[in-house]
């Protein structure tokens, strides 16, 4: 049996960077690690986008990524 240790969870802002070579948008990533993973998803996208504001480009998408270990017992 595996039990879940460490988990964590981090926001991810894709944003607008310009036009590239070939006419189409440019995309760059913002990260946000360290969030806490027991935080709800309409939290979390709250967080998302209040961090999207103070951002000087266009927001794309908000992704949320959590990760843990497993250890067997």
């Amino acid at each position: 049996m595996a039990v879940k240790n460490a988990e964590t969870s981090k926001l991810i802002l894709k944003v607008e960077n310009g036009i590239g070579k070939d006419g189409k948008t440019v995309f760059a990533n913002r990260t946000f690690q360290h969030i806490n993973p027991a935080l709800s998803d309409d939290d979390a996208y709250a967080i998302g986008t209040a961090l999207a504001d103070l951002q000087t480009q266009v927001l794309g998408n908000i992704s949320r990524t959590d990760s843990a270990q497993l250890a067997a017992i």
